[in-house]
């Protein structure tokens, strides 16, 4: 594929070769965090350059209007215009991100003004019916605070003819990825948390700590027993429920709510690698009207040799055994077209 703006590419590449100091002075330490794959691993980039590359060709997005929903710090919507996209609109709940994103735009220059960061929910799109070609979710979807919601609005925005791609590597069919994810779960909710790792939101500290110091914040009567019984009770809330719950306890003395998922980001209600079934998720797309095929997950390049080959094998399942490959393999991609 012919690039549109090679030298803006260069300079994405030039960036990855920059120091630690300076790109957490310029941008900041999670962005260095989030990406800290690429640094110092041109190779690693190279593979997300391909990855996007099949993407965008998977897609048809070619002079197209794309939304790319939960897009983070706007990498693969920066490069979805840089390949030829018309208009790419990055559409973020992390203001973080947001600001980043910017900044990044600001730093590859004029090349990118087809690109557009916008702060956003995902259940609430703000833009008219059918404003746009395509919308990719890449690896968004086990994040969303509400997924029936969120398709619904894709279904929206998209033009009649419209292409969905979701692509997520959780996969709650691959035995072994649901053990990681447990593992995952209990170490952000109870610690210690690795910051390193810890990818989804830029919080330091584990859920339960958080929950207790937004419940002092607001309460700051409570005694430190209470908040700690408290900040256990609500572990799976976000935001205004953890307040309702304690007020709930002061008033009745028990926390009726229950919820569904314990492990949740208190402050913006995101799930951390909630796990999708694939079948469940095409019938949800389905019925949202949607016509679907399940298309192979492509792993980009590893610096591990022995991973590279695990990910080919993995690539291979997907594009042979298209439905059998789900058992065993930690990805899977969805292709949807709207037809009504």
């Amino acid at each position: 594929m012919e690039i549109s703006n090679p030298a803006a590419i260069n300079r994405i590449q030039q960036l990855f070769r920059t120091s630690r100091t300076s790109i957490e002075k310029v941008f900041s330490p999670y962005f260095y965090r989030y990406f800290s794959r690429f640094f110092g691993n041109p190779h690693k980039f190279d593979g997300y350059l391909d990855l996007c590359r099949y993407l965008f060709h998977l897609v048809r997005a070619k002079n197209a209007s794309v939304l790319d929903l939960g897009c983070g710090f706007g990498m693969m919507a920066i490069l979805f215009g840089l390949y030829g996209a018309r208009e790419v609109v990055g559409y973020d709940l992390n203001t973080e991100k947001i600001e980043m994103f910017n900044r990044l735009l600001c730093y590859l220059g004029p090349e990118t003004k087809n690109v557009k960061p916008v702060l956003g929910d995902s259940s609430k799109i703000e833009y008219p019916d059918e404003s746009f070609d395509v919308v990719i979710t890449n690896e968004t979807l086990s994040h969303v605070r509400e997924m029936k919601a969120t398709i619904d609005e894709v279904h929206r925005v998209l033009k009649y003819g419209g292409i969905f791609l979701i692509r997520d590597g959780n996969n709650s069919l691959f035995f072994v990825g649901r053990m990681r994810r447990r593992r995952f779960w209990r170490r952000i909710e109870l610690g210690p948390v690795d910051p390193s790792a810890f990818r989804s939101t830029d919080i330091p500290l584990p859920f339960i700590e958080v929950r207790r110091k937004m419940i002092l914040e607001e309460f700051p009567q409570l005694n430190k027993k209470k908040a700690e019984f408290l900040s256990r009770r609500t572990a799976g809330m976000f935001g205004k429920e953890i307040f309702e719950a304690v007020e709930e306890f002061d008033a009745k003395g028990k926390v009726s709510k229950r919820p569904e998922f314990p492990y949740r980001n208190p402050i913006t209600g995101e799930f951390p690698e909630r796990e999708i079934n694939p079948f469940r998720f095409r019938r949800m797309l389905i019925e949202s009207g949607f016509e679907v095929s399940f298309v192979p997950y492509y792993y980009s390049e590893s610096v591990s040799e022995i991973e590279m080959v695990a990910k080919r094998l993995f690539h291979l399942m997907g594009k042979y055994f298209s439905i059998f490959h789900l058992f065993l393999t930690p990805g899977f991609a969805l292709l949807g077209r709207k037809k009504r």
